[in-house]
């Protein structure tokens, strides 16, 4: 009887995983009594398993970035305590959630001590995250890392040189010290893939992160990260925010830097990269101080125009405001419809005008993503499953040859009008007429 080979890819799995679980030292990992099912609370874990000190836990607790980076300028912190707490609570968070794909605390902890050593000698700060470790999703490359965003194909392949945005990071100051995990594809609302498996969510090990920053959904949940920079083309930010109680941003296309030419998609669905956190100043002042830097000198497809607070200043007008409650695809469930009403209500006894927004609209733009977002015909991602044979994982959202379009019939897709009523035409009208005038003010 002939016993069937383990396929190539398993092989190239176990030994990535190996390598991943080395990277975590002996002295950070849970006892096996604690990571047999069922898995207790994480942030109970983190709180009580002793790993961290009291200090390390204050400071890892902490939501407001701001705390963090004044007890660095002031030097009651040092760059490398911060960072090695931050390292500590991301490898128990990897151990109850798998929200992590690369570790690297050596080279984080190395560039900590350059960044104190560099304070200590000439008393400038780095730059506005000086010493602030900072977690980053799968989806950037990282100089001397595999970017594998979840196919088994990519492993061993580290990127020669960093994407935009870490080397923007890096000059501002930040630590980066992991990447996080990611769906197969990037293409699905949650984060699983061969290599590195399921990413759970912060707080309730039978619920899923969300996707596709799933990974970086969970770090932050579970306090292994105070910023995190993530990616959205279809909810894969606002999805794991949601799913674990976080802040973000999903920022016009253009904000945030991305050198982002790896997947077909992007000449009709353009994505975009942004910021992850536990508190909205923390959101804040990262967009400010990464606008600051002027991004757009590193990256030409970054739109030059500064961060404009006085934008989200309190209004001194009556607003109006729309609401949905029913787009007749998804039906909340009665808390969520409840929870609507009373905003709704709080709003207008604010004298604000509230409306029920008209969702006719939403099914053709959906149609439209969707077709543009499969117009490859999924010849990238069996691509990259043909590279070690790897079965494509049931439910991403990956086209089909009949889904292929020429392109001409992209052009088609990207400059076809929605099917409008009246008062949508209007509404659409004044948003051209104010494009064309050269204002910038839909920009934020």
């Amino acid at each position: 009887m002939t016993v069937p080979s383990t396929p190539h890819w398993k092989s190239a799995v176990q030994q990535k995983r190996t390598a991943q679980l080395n990277a975590i030292p002996p002295s950070w990992r849970l006892p096996s009594t604690i990571l047999t099912p069922p898995l207790p609370n994480t942030l109970e874990t983190i709180r009580t398993c002793g790993l961290l000190s009291a200090e390390e836990l204050e400071w890892t607790e902490t939501n407001d970035v701001s705390n963090l980076l004044s007890l660095l300028a002031s030097r009651e912190v040092s760059s490398v305590q911060l960072t090695t707490a931050f390292c500590k609570r991301a490898a128990i968070a990897q151990q109850m959630t798998k929200c992590l794909t690369e570790i690297f605390f050596d080279r984080a902890l190395a560039r900590a001590k350059e960044l104190d050593g560099q304070y200590e000698k000439t008393g400038i700060l780095t730059g506005p995250l000086h010493g602030l470790p900072v977690s980053i999703k799968d989806r950037f490359d990282v100089e001397g890392m595999d970017t594998t965003v979840g196919w088994v194909g990519l492993i061993g392949k580290p990127a020669q040189r960093s994407s935009s945005i870490a080397r923007l990071l890096e000059s501002m100051g930040a630590v980066l010290y992991v990447k996080t995990n990611i769906p197969q594809s990037l293409m699905m609302s949650d984060s699983y893939n061969h290599i590195f498996g399921q990413s759970l969510n912060a707080f309730n090990h039978e619920l899923i992160s969300g996707g596709s920053s799933g990974g970086e959904g969970a770090l932050i949940g579970v306090r292994g990260s105070i910023l995190g920079i993530g990616t959205d083309i279809g909810g894969s930010i606002r999805i794991p925010a949601a799913l674990q109680g976080l802040y973000s941003i999903c920022p016009t296309t253009g904000r945030v830097p991305w050198d982002c030419s790896f997947m077909h998609q992007h000449y009709l669905v353009p994505p975009v990269a942004g910021p992850m956190a536990r508190s909205i100043a923390t959101i804040e002042y990262f967009m400010q101080s990464l606008l600051d830097s002027n991004p757009w000198d590193v990256d030409p497809g970054c739109i030059p125009i500064p961060w404009r607070k006085e934008l989200a200043a309190l209004p001194d007008r009556k607003l109006k405001l729309g609401v949905v409650f029913d787009d007749g695809v998804v039906k909340p469930q009665p808390p969520i419809t409840r929870a609507l009403r009373e905003v709704v209500t709080k709003l207008a006894a604010a004298g604000h005008e509230v409306i029920e927004w008209n969702t006719s609209l939403h099914i053709t733009g959906t149609n439209l993503w969707k077709k543009a977002i499969l117009a490859d015909g999924g010849s990238h991602c069996k691509q990259l499953c043909d590279i070690v044979d790897e079965p494509l994982i049931e439910g991403m959202l990956v086209g089909t040859p009949a889904d292929a379009l020429s392109l001409l019939e992209r052009e088609k897709v990207a400059h076809r009008p929605l099917d409008q009523d009246p008062s949508q035409v209007h509404q659409l009208t004044l948003y051209s007429s104010r494009k064309k005038s050269g204002s910038s003010k839909n920009v934020i």
